[in-house]
């Protein structure tokens, strides 16, 4: 017996189209979250910049007909694109598209009240944190926004999360918040020992054991020889999914393929 499809995640986007293999799961009642970096695709791919515009476009419609389904999170290359007070941002974006970013600008500006910046689920009695690159241990403590709630309660973070986020959203200033999204690791070039939860590297989850299990993408898991995906790469409970296609979690909160009846080996 086939089993029981809980959520859909669907890691970094970047224009392409894979996607779309989770709509007639998802019209069919069943839950997905984007993990976030919808544009700025890769060079080797052939996909342009007015291509990933297009295909966001298609995302933002499908995830307003099904809004009581489709979780939408932000990715470091999405928050380049929402201009100041978060305007940093494009020191460090990668493959930033000037050409259409004025559009993709306000496109993300229009519609950020349909995004977040993770998400909770608890799926076969066990709890899972959602992000775009997951939230390292060490940034939650060095950033002082989590210490008045318990950095082990995955719901109570993604609560405080989202709590932060809705208020910078509502201000013209820079917050404490924009700063810490704004923390990069080493491996991308920044001065922080790990990145922010838009930022972190799964090489910088080394030895990290969390209380909850996180799932996230920002690191694509590509064989840079042949351009062939490898699978998804776990250190501890933190699985890093960002391998060109989607997954599911099953009822007893088993991570698998969703193209294929068969458990991610983590």
């Amino acid at each position: 017996m086939e089993p029981m499809k809980n959520t859909i995640i669907i890691p970094d986007i970047h224009g392409r189209t894979f996607w779309k293999e989770a709509i007639p799961y998802v019209e069919a009642g069943i839950p997905c979250i984007f993990l976030g970096d919808y544009v700025d695709p890769f060079e080797d791919e052939d996909i342009s910049g007015l291509d990933a515009l297009k295909n966001l476009r298609e995302i933002l419609a499908f995830s307003q007909r099904y809004k009581d389904r489709v979780t939408m999170l932000l990715g470091n290359h999405d928050l380049s694109y929402l201009g100041d007070p978060w305007g940093l941002w494009t020191v460090y974006a990668d493959r930033f598209c000037y050409e259409w970013a004025d559009v993709l600008s306000e496109l993300f500006n229009e519609n950020v009240g349909m995004f977040s910046l993770c998400a909770y689920r608890n799926v076969g009695g066990k709890p899972f944190l959602f992000s775009h690159a997951g939230m390292h241990p060490v940034w939650v403590d060095w950033c002082g926004l989590f210490d008045d709630v318990d950095k082990n309660d995955a719901q109570a973070l993604a609560t405080k999360v989202d709590e932060l986020f809705r208020e910078s959203l509502q201000t013209d200033e820079r917050t404490e918040f924009m700063d810490a999204l704004a923390m990069v690791g080493a491996i991308h070039g920044g001065s922080s020992f790990a990145g922010s939860m838009v930022w972190a590297d799964i090489r910088e989850y080394d030895d990290v054991e969390g209380c909850f299990t996180q799932v996230f993408g920002h690191t694509a898991q590509k064989n840079t020889t042949d351009g062939t995906w490898d699978g998804p790469y776990s250190v501890g409970n933190n699985i890093c999914v960002d391998c060109g296609e989607c997954f599911y979690l099953d009822d007893e909160g088993l991570l698998r393929f969703l193209d294929a009846d068969r458990a991610v080996r983590v």
